[in-house]
């Protein structure tokens, strides 16, 4: 049986674990609570690295408040994880302080623009070798004898 190697052991990710240390990122998670006068968050907010995440750079888990980053596709875009960082935050503190709003409505857009961000909500980047590959599902159905049909 061959062993598929972790994304965490390639290269171009170990590379980009040097720069963004638990401590730097957690570092630009407390800078931005700061600045948003959200300090109180800071316990209540956490982040890990999800490998299993395809083509997002990024997501924000509500009932956990825990922001997933991308260590593939950051590793490929390293220019993005301060990006990445501050627009799942925000997420995370609209949620918390203003109750539900739309994803990437003008609360969470301000909150962007204060932190000096973009406030697009995808992004561009070349993924096409990262996108899985769909097969065609077959539906099965039975017949009013129950014998199975396929189409």
């Amino acid at each position: 049986m061959v062993r598929r190697s972790s994304v965490f052991e390639r290269p171009e990710v170990a590379k980009l674990f040097e720069h963004w240390t638990a401590e730097a990122i957690q570092g630009v998670l407390d800078d931005i609570l700061g600045f948003w006068g959200c300090l109180d968050l800071t316990t209540a907010i956490h982040w890990r690295w999800n490998p299993r995440l395809k083509t997002t750079l990024g997501r924000a888990i509500f009932e956990d408040m825990v922001v997933e980053l991308n260590p593939l596709l950051l590793a490929r875009y390293p220019g993005q994880v301060r990006h990445v960082l501050i627009h799942e935050v925000a997420h995370l503190v609209v949620q918390r302080l203003h109750g539900t709003q739309s994803p990437h409505g003008s609360i969470w857009k301000a909150y962007m623009s204060k932190a000096g961000e973009s406030p697009a909500a995808t992004h561009n980047l070349d993924v096409s070798d990262l996108r899985r590959k769909r097969t065609k599902k077959r539906i099965l159905h039975r017949s009013r004898w129950g014998l199975p049909k396929i189409f």
